[in-house]
């Protein structure tokens, strides 16, 4: 009795033992989600508060409100979103989600631990895409569409998920294959092996980075000389415009049509009916008026989708043109994508309040922006700030978005300065310079240099504790694993060093934020005008972009790549007084 009683006892022991490590990872889990989550319910709390004095003037009251709606509808999707995750993670998890997992891929019988591994982990992120799909789709053609910023169609959004799926498995595949190799080839001492090949890609990416893979995705077109004219994103009349006339861009064509200049869209982006390739202006002769139709300038018979009177021709740089009303196909087109809009949301969605969809419009304004002295001056700048090489590109990010960004990329012969086209009638000739100086700041300063040190510290620390607890027992049990395998700790590390990560991404926010206050201050010493010019540029946006005002700084702290408006308007101010006043 007494052997038997000890028999029991050791094994009580032994299972307490054992589920404590499932209550450790619980922990490390649940604490960081906890954090965030009590951070953005303050975030949330703050939603409406007065604007600092800094900020007055950028939003009209209903412009601020809708704002407001914006910020709210981005916290109720982040929190749901988080909330479905958590369930999801623990559900499997608590249900030995792993383990069976593993018993799939294992009776694949696939040949060895590393193409079993590569199963293992491709099922669960392709999982974790799937789960994901829904609430992407509802972000990008329910939410942001309701707020007027989604230009992504249905056959975009698919083909860039799919090339993502296509280059996961082409790059994502033979990586993962060599960690799994060097992991299973030299065990707890292959994590320096495996560093060394991480930080060789790494460096190998950031050089194709901006020629071979972002192009992939976005579409990067050589800012040309000439004119530019850019339409409007709403109708004249604020009303909607069918999703192919907004925000196009039209670039001076080489050759006149019809003894007269004309322009051509250069992206790959849809430009109307199944046949359309490109979108142009120019004079037509048999009706005697200048039109926006399908196809190259010398088509004839093309769709026709507005008509103006006054010659684009005669427009000054940075002036809107007159008004170009628009045809019935347009108008047709227009119509059905605001029914189908208003057929795909609810009247009563949860997450986004419930506003007026825009009717069709009746004409639309063209901007013209002299894309070839906005370059000319883009590159002069940039000789002059040390910036040399460099290659000026307009990405399409009209195709999917009317949010704006510019950003340099690349280094050496691959340095690539990149605009936005949504940018370009937004910002004065004046601000794009002063945005691009603080670009060219970040890479003068070496802040990308800087980060990536940072970044391959972290990864030697990560990897050294990945090799201590590659054969970890405890970490096995903590996923109800009995034995210990090479591919399941390489997953299980990942959520258990969670909680690093957590710290470590305030760190890292905390250096951005202060690089991005350094690179202001080099674009305020670059020029005595671009003080005044980059305070206004960020002002258009986040005006732009409905950006949140008044964020808590707790969020701000914990979450924010950049410091709020408020205090770069005045950082910058203040520093333009110090250099130049």
């Amino acid at each position: 009795l007494k052997v038997l009683v000890s028999i029991m006892a050791a094994d009580v022991a032994r299972a307490q033992d054992d589920m404590k490590w499932p209550l450790v990872l619980a922990v490390a889990v649940l604490v960081p989600e906890l954090i965030s989550l009590s951070v953005a319910l303050l975030q949330r709390s703050r939603i409406g508060s007065p604007l600092p004095s800094e900020l007055q003037g950028i939003y009209d009251q209903g412009e601020y409100e809708k704002s407001m709606h914006y910020t709210r509808a981005k916290s109720s999707y982040s929190l749901c979103k988080s909330a479905f995750d958590l369930v999801v993670f623990f559900t499997f998890w608590l249900l030995h989600g792993f383990p069976w997992l593993n018993g799939v891929c294992v009776n694949l019988h696939l040949g060895g631990d590393i193409l079993t591994g590569i199963a293992f982990i491709g099922i669960l992120g392709l999982a974790s895409q799937v789960l994901d799909l829904p609430w992407d789709i509802y972000f990008t053609f329910v939410l942001e569409e309701k707020f007027g910023f989604n230009k992504t169609t249905p056959a975009t959004f698919i083909k860039d998920r799919l090339k993502g799926l296509a280059l996961a498995v082409a790059l994502g595949g033979p990586i993962l294959a060599t960690v799994l190799w060097f992991l299973l080839r030299f065990g707890t001492g292959a994590w320096l092996w495996v560093f060394i090949f991480i930080t060789s890609v790494q460096l190998l990416l950031l050089f194709l980075m901006p020629a071979v893979l972002l192009p992939i995705f976005m579409e990067m077109i050589p800012l040309p000389t000439g004119t530019a004219l850019i339409s409007s994103e709403d109708g004249s009349d604020g009303k909607a415009l069918p999703g192919f006339l907004s925000g196009r861009v039209l670039y001076a064509h080489s050759e006149a049509c019809d003894g007269k200049p004309c322009w051509t869209t250069n992206d790959r982006r849809f430009a109307g009916s199944k046949a359309g390739s490109t979108i142009s202006i120019k004079w037509s002769s048999d009706d005697d008026r200048w039109v926006m139709a399908e196809g190259e300038p010398k088509a004839r018979g093309a769709v026709v989708y507005a008509v103006a009177s006054t010659p684009p021709d005669s427009m000054v740089p940075g002036a809107e043109g007159g008004e170009w009303s628009l045809t019935a196909e347009a108008k047709a087109e227009a119509s059905g994508q605001t029914n189908a809009a208003a057929a795909n949301s609810s009247p009563s969605d949860p997450l986004v309040p419930a506003g007026s969809k825009k009717p069709p419009a009746d004409s639309l304004k063209l901007i013209c922006v002299d894309a070839g002295s906005l370059r000319s001056k883009l590159l002069s700048l940039a000789e002059r700030l040390g910036y040399h090489g460099a290659s000026i590109f307009v990405i399409d990010g009209s195709a999917r978005s009317s949010h704006s960004n510019a950003f340099c990329t690349g280094f050496g012969s691959f340095r690539r300065i990149c605009l936005f086209d949504t940018l370009l009638p937004v910002m004065s000739e004046g601000e794009i310079l002063a945005v691009l100086g603080h670009e060219i700041g970040h890479d003068r300063l070496y802040h990308v240099h800087m980060t990536l040190v940072v970044s391959l510290a972290y990864t030697f620390v990560m990897l050294f504790a990945l090799g201590n607890l590659l054969l970890s027992h405890e970490l096995s049990l903590a996923f109800f694993v009995s034995e210990p395998k090479v591919y399941l700790s390489v997953v299980f590390f990942s959520f258990a060093w969670g909680a690093i990560d957590f710290v470590m991404s305030f760190i890292m926010s905390t250096i951005s934020r202060s690089n991005e206050f350094a690179a202001d201050r080099f674009a305020v010493e670059a020029d005595r005008t671009f003080g005044k010019l980059l305070g206004d540029a960020l002002k258009k946006l986040m005006k732009k972009s409905l950006v949140n005002l008044t964020p808590h700084p707790l969020y701000v702290a914990l979450t924010y790549s950049h410091p709020p408006l408020d205090a770069r308007i005045k950082a910058i101010r203040e520093h333009h007084h110090l250099k130049h006043a």
